[in-house]
Order: C-alpha cells, then structure tokens, then sequence
C-alpha cells in the first residue's frame, strides 16, 4: 500500500520548478476536478503552478466521460496546473508531453516504459499510468490542468483490467511514492519548458517514445467508424496519422477518436 507523499519534502526538492504549491490529500473525489473547480472560483491566475496529489482517488475520469478507480493506498494521482497564457491552439500536446514525463520517472526506476497514443503509459504492453488534461479558460489565457493516474502497488487481484499493470507488479518491489511523485513533477517541468516554442523537439521526444507507430491498428472515431491501418506518424499538432491500404492518410485528434487498438 502506498504512503501518501510528504508536501513539505516535495515542495522542498521542487524549489527551482514551476510547482509553487504542492497538496496532498488523504482522499478526494478527483484531483482534477479539485482545481477546476478552484481554478472557477478563485480565478485561473491563483491555480496556475498548484499540485494537488492523493493516494485514494475515488471518481477519477478518463478520455470520454470513462471513470477510473482504484483500492485506497494502490494508485497516486498528481493533478497540476499549467498557465497557457495565448497558446490554447498547442493544447493537445499537454497529455502527450505528461506521458513522456511519466514514462522517463518509470525509466528511473530501472523499468523501460513507451506511449501508446495518445496518452497511455505502458509497460511490457500493459497500462500503467493514463492521463487526462483539463481546460479553463480566462481572459489571461486560462490553465491547463493536466491529471495523472499511476499504478504503484495494485497486486494482480487489483488491477481494473488485464490489460493494466502496476509499478509494483513491474518491479516486484514497493514504490516509493515520494520519489516517484517528486521524478514525474520535475520531468513534467522540464519537459514544458519546451512548449510551446520547441515544438519539433517536443514531438521527436514524443515519437521516440510511442510505441503506436509503426504498429497496423484499428481506430473507433465517434459513432462507431472504423479506420484500420498503420500508424505513420505524429504531426506537429499531436494528431495521428494513419495510413489504410487504400494509401488514404486519416489524420485524427485524441477527440476524435474513441479507441485506438492494435488491429488483430
């Protein structure tokens, strides 16, 4: 079982980042919806670089409207906000550049971690971390709120699906929450120093890590369309690109497309 992380001792090793208030609570419904909500009342400007992290997160969300559980102490879920002052056109690159930060953190712990598009973190082809990020606007440009949900110590018996796996699971060891916390909040700062001004380097780093392309795969857009082909590519917009048989190029966002599966 995970031991929520110490506030004071993150707050302390991420002096020099972005995050200039870290929170810990025991439980809480969703730590994203937690600084949307804030983010509503007290103003965007307020709830830009606040963290807010908790080991028992009871009604968290995925990409379309998908909910995510997990028993107390199995899971941690960082959620953090980010100033997007006048460049809301990049934001479909914030989940995509959580997952390279999360699967380097993974890296760290000696366990090889790849993307699967667009925001899945994956190890040995299970998923061990999803993200989903947020937006609220404002006049200044508004925040992004980018949520993360780790599996730390689910066991076998845990874990939602069998496609999912843990850090405990991958490594055969506890983890140690605190460094992983305080390793994910200092890659995700470094890694959006680079956005939105470096893009073309952001993307390489991206395409580097995600193991979807490449792959024949079978993309579910809304109303139940299906596109089968290879993933050729990600575009300078964090979109995918798919390629059929027919040489038809499908470019599609992360909302546009409701599952992206290998194809059998």
């Amino acid at each position: 079982m995970s031991l929520a992380p110490d506030p004071q001792d993150l707050a302390d090793r991420l002096s020099e980042t972005r995050w200039h208030t870290i929170e810990v609570v025991e439980s809480t419904v969703s730590t994203n919806a937690d600084l949307m909500a804030r983010a509503a009342t007290e103003g965007t400007a307020e709830v830009a670089g606040v963290v807010r992290i908790t080991t028992d997160q009871t009604g968290g969300r995925g990409r379309h409207g998908r909910t995510w559980t997990a028993p107390a102490g199995s899971s941690v879920a960082i959620s953090a906000a980010v100033a997007v002052g006048p460049h809301a056109d990049r934001l479909g690159w914030m989940s995509l550049l959580a997952g390279v930060a999360v699967a380097r953190a993974v890296d760290a712990m000696g366990v090889a971690a790849v993307l699967k598009w667009p925001n899945d973190v994956l190890i040995d082809g299970a998923k061990v971390c999803g993200i989903l990020s947020e937006y609220a606007p404002a006049p200044d440009g508004g925040v992004a709120i980018i949520g993360i949900g780790i599996n730390t110590d689910m066991t076998p018996e845990q874990l939602p699906v069998p496609t999912a796996t843990s850090l405990a699971i991958a490594t055969g060891a506890p983890v140690d929450v605190q460094d992983l916390t305080a390793t994910v909040l200092a890659q995700l700062d470094a890694v959006l120093y680079g956005w939105p001004d470096d893009i073309v380097a952001l993307a390489a780093a991206y395409r580097d890590r995600c193991d979807t392309i490449g792959r024949r795969v079978r993309l579910v857009a809304p109303g139940d369309r299906d596109v089968i082909g290879t993933a050729v590519d990600i575009d300078a917009d964090g979109r995918v690109i798919v390629e059929t048989s027919a040489g038809e190029r499908i470019v599609a966002t992360a909302g546009d497309v409701t599952h992206l599966r290998v194809a059998d």
